[in-house]
């Protein structure tokens, strides 16, 4: 068995390294998969994995994002109160805040009377970017790295009476994040094949007190008779797709090391039959918005371009990648529908 090293150790002993030359990313095998780094090499460049290998080595942050009823300004205010690490706003989201470590923040009266919710800032952008991709775009970059904070992004004041359909729900982080950037207006059906976790999504809503949620467990195999109800209704509909999830390796460690080949082209895969599930749900003028939480390319600029080219009705509005760094890395692209159907 290997032995047991902190990720942080020896992502800062690689970079070293790779700093003072001689040392190739693809040589390099001590907390990363060779297999793995060949691919960043192939797809981003030398460069690029070194910066990469740096930022998932590293301990990630705790991040929170604040629901608009409180405010950031109250919550910051009192979690410095309540918690001995560091406690600062987040460098992207508009809603969020960052915890240098971890701290018990879940027994913490703000948190059980809806104050805040825990989550990545990138995995709140995402949700902010469903519904205002034209205003969060700006956050995106062409290739996967630190994104820029040089800029301020609010929330707009007023809020779209918006009908949203998120197709991957899971335990509803974006959903909820989508209800309160809408302050709980419009309507919101929340879908995934688990029911345990959209009970959890359920319980959650129910503490932020929002009730325009509505979430539904689905059959795999059957989703599109259900769907099939929701034919060109939706404003925005968010395909937070299953993926490698490479971007979020700081946080899931082992992922890279029970991955297999096998696993990996399966995802494309995957990803390319909820587009085609979930895009004619559509609206024309409305939004398909793709997200995943990895920079491979197969699962990012490959899936967009070949649903783009079997399906002439939408046409991008705004898209790329989010970190990894201070966030986790993402991938997000939206897509307008502008005519009722593909012309074939």
């Amino acid at each position: 068995l290997r032995q047991w090293i902190p990720a942080k150790l020896i992502a800062e002993r690689l970079y070293e390294a790779l700093q003072q030359g001689g040392v190739r990313a693809s040589s390099i095998s001590e907390d990363f998969p060779p297999r793995l780094l060949k691919v960043w090499e192939q797809e981003w460049g030398t460069t690029q994995t070194q910066s990469l290998v740096k930022t998932l080595g590293m301990d990630p942050p705790l991040n929170l994002r604040v629901y608009r009823k409180m405010g950031v300004e109250k919550v910051l205010k009192e979690l410095k109160t309540k918690v001995s690490v560091k406690v600062s706003k987040a460098e992207l989201s508009p809603l969020g805040i960052q915890l240098s470590s971890y701290a018990p923040i879940l027994g913490l009266d703000l948190f059980r009377q809806g104050g805040f919710e825990i989550q990545d800032e990138g995995s709140q952008i995402m949700a902010f970017f469903a519904i205002w991709p034209e205003l969060f775009g700006k956050l995106l970059q062409k290739t996967p790295g630190s994104a820029s904070s040089s800029s301020s992004i609010d929330l707009p004041t007023e809020s779209p009476l918006f009908t949203v359909i998120d197709a991957c729900a899971g335990a509803g982080g974006k959903t909820l994040a989508i209800a309160d950037a809408l302050r709980g207006k419009g309507r919101i059906y929340a879908y995934d094949l688990s029911a345990r976790k959209l009970l959890s999504l359920r319980q959650r809503a129910t503490r932020a007190g929002f009730n325009n949620i509505q979430s539904t467990p689905l059959i795999e195999g059957q989703e599109e008779v259900f769907l099939s109800k929701f034919h060109l209704s939706a404003d925005r509909v968010l395909v937070d797709a299953p993926c490698s999830g490479w971007g979020v390796l700081r946080r899931n460690p082992d992922i890279k090391w029970r991955q297999t080949p096998e696993n990996l082209e399966k995802m494309p895969v995957l990803q390319a039959r909820l587009l085609e599930l979930y895009s004619p749900l559509v609206k024309p003028g409305g939004h398909l918005v793709y997200g995943v939480c990895t920079f491979r390319k197969e699962e990012t600029l490959d899936q967009i371009q070949k649903f783009l080219e079997s399906h002439p009705e939408f046409e991008p509005i705004a898209g790329g990648y989010l970190g990894p760094g201070p966030s986790d890395g993402f991938f997000m692209q939206s897509l307008k529908r502008v005519t009722l159907k593909s012309v074939k």
